[in-house]
């Protein structure tokens, strides 16, 4: 019985140290999500409401974004956290994806988001090229993907949810996206053009899932409070 105790003590002990690598000193959990509440989506701003919604697949609920009517080079649908705004932060998260008609699947994560006209969209797709997989930015209308991305693509089986980590540091002005992988970013990239604003989420063609949102930052901002500062 007594080695059985040590051994379940030192398991104890190594699954605390993973977690405090993984997330920074300093760092509080802000929000965290799993939409098995009946008013969760009041969270959530989005200008095409009858676009979301929560489901259910056996005891498992989670926050489910339509396809869109028809695919875009702008993301179609997204759901900003309202009232939330962040600097530093990690946030994780369940993601899947479904096919649109041309075999494409993307999710859509939204960081720096003040203006209608200026945020990050990080797409997370099956294809690679200059408009899909990958950290971009949207600015007076104008759509581009950063330098420094990783040219790679993930595989959108169907039902299969996948694990994602989004990792946004100020003073290094660095983006970096873990997928399944929490080792090797999928990936990366340095900007200096935004700072601070809310996330969101969403997809630009196809459907997409959300589930188990969690978000750790030094601090948060209300919408208010950051007026204030300006």
């Amino acid at each position: 019985m007594k080695p059985t105790i040590a051994l379940m003590f030192v398991l104890l002990l190594s699954a605390i140290s993973l977690f405090s690598q993984q997330i920074p000193e300093g760092y509080l959990l802000q929000y965290q999500q799993n939409f098995n509440g009946p008013k969760v989506l009041a969270d959530f701003k989005t200008e095409n409401a009858d676009k979301w919604g929560i489901f259910k697949n056996g005891p498992n609920f989670y926050l489910e974004c339509a396809a869109a009517d028809s695919a875009g080079v702008l993301p179609a649908n997204i759901a900003v956290l309202g009232n939330r705004v962040f600097g530093d932060f990690i946030m994780e998260a369940d993601i899947m994806a479904g096919l649109d008609t041309a075999g494409n699947g993307d999710v859509g994560l939204f960081l720096g988001m003040r203006y209608p006209s200026k945020y990050y969209v990080i797409q997370i797709s099956n294809i690679d090229d200059s408009l899909h997989n990958g950290i971009f930015l949207l600015r007076n209308d104008r759509f581009g993907k950063l330098e420094g991305n990783a040219a790679k693509t993930i595989s959108w089986d169907k039902n299969k949810w996948h694990k994602i980590r989004l990792e946004r540091n100020i003073i290094s002005r660095t983006i970096r996206v873990f997928v399944d992988n929490m080792t090797t970013p999928y990936l990366l990239t340095k900007d200096y053009n935004l700072i601070m604003g809310s996330v969101g989420f969403g997809s630009f063609s196809g459907m997409a899932r959300f589930d188990n949102i969690k978000i750790w930052a030094p601090t948060m901002l209300t919408e208010e409070e950051l007026r204030e500062m300006e």
